[in-house]
């Protein structure tokens, strides 16, 4: 028993020595809460994102050269979704959780956001490969956007969602 003991200990010092010995400190913060954000041209109506609760945390993940290679947001993120009438004022409004959580990893070519649980999305008109007239959508489960270099993004993986432009409409 003291040598399984023994092997258990060699084990665990092996693989705390095989961990990159200059890999930066992961940073977390706290990015919130977001302004108000009017969302135009998606949908027949101005649409108004607030955040009612934000509590989500950042952290970042660095390599040795102090590169971002990874950042994961979890937390509570509460959001109200407003349907503006022509003078901007809220005529309906849907408040739901969409905390996520997500993960975003870096490399050569752009990055890879993979989201799971709750979401918010959103694409203009021509954005995203596949949504010509852009997009609004509450989701769940999981989805994969694809982002190369400043103007491609690609959905891989669409989610289940549900068109804010209907349930406002």
């Amino acid at each position: 028993m003291k040598r399984l003991g023994s092997l258990a200990l060699a084990a665990i010092i092996i693989t705390l020595a095989a961990a990159p010995a200059n890999a930066l400190m992961p940073e977390r913060f706290q990015p919130g809460p977001n302004p108000d954000f009017t969302v135009e041209g998606v949908c027949d109506f101005p649409v108004l994102l607030h955040d009612v609760v934000n509590k989500i945390v950042v952290t970042d993940f660095f390599d040795q050269d102090g590169n971002l290679t990874r950042e994961q947001g979890n937390g509570l993120l509460i959001e109200e979704v407003s349907r503006l009438d022509a003078q901007g004022n809220p005529v309906e409004t849907i408040t739901r959780n969409i905390s996520g959580p997500g993960v975003e990893r870096f490399d050569e070519s752009g990055s890879t956001l993979t989201g799971t649980g709750p979401w918010l999305l959103f694409g203009f008109p021509g954005e995203f490969a596949g949504f010509p007239d852009g997009f609004i959508w509450f989701t769940t489960g999981q989805f994969v956007l694809r982002f190369e270099g400043t103007s491609e993004i690609t959905m891989v993986k669409e989610p289940m969602h549900e068109d804010v432009c209907e349930l406002l409409g």
